[in-house]
């Protein structure tokens, strides 16, 4: 059996201080408190509208989203090779 997730665990811990009229900081998953600003918005329609997005990427993941990652590492010193290193997944939690 699997173990309960941590965030639906948080939740019922919530829930529980709130029905206590205790006035609770969620800092579970980390949603945002303000909303998207519109040109971001506008932005996701006109990507929507794009029917080139209505596809699934290949299983390694977009090649400029891989790059980007194996930039990112470089700056902390760490060298990654894009085509052979990096790995666009959907996530992962530890149990």
């Amino acid at each position: 059996m699997l173990p309960p997730y941590l965030f639906t665990h948080i939740d019922t811990l919530k829930a529980e201080k709130e029905a206590q009229g205790i006035d609770v900081i969620d800092l579970g998953v980390g949603d945002p408190d303000q909303p998207t600003p519109p040109h971001i918005i506008d932005s996701l329609v006109r990507a929507a509208h794009n029917n080139a997005n209505h596809r699934y990427p290949s299983s390694e993941g977009m090649l400029s989203f891989r790059e980007a990652v194996s930039e990112w590492y470089a700056k902390k010193g760490i060298a990654v090779d894009p085509a052979r290193e990096a790995s666009a997944l959907i996530g992962s939690k530890k149990a």
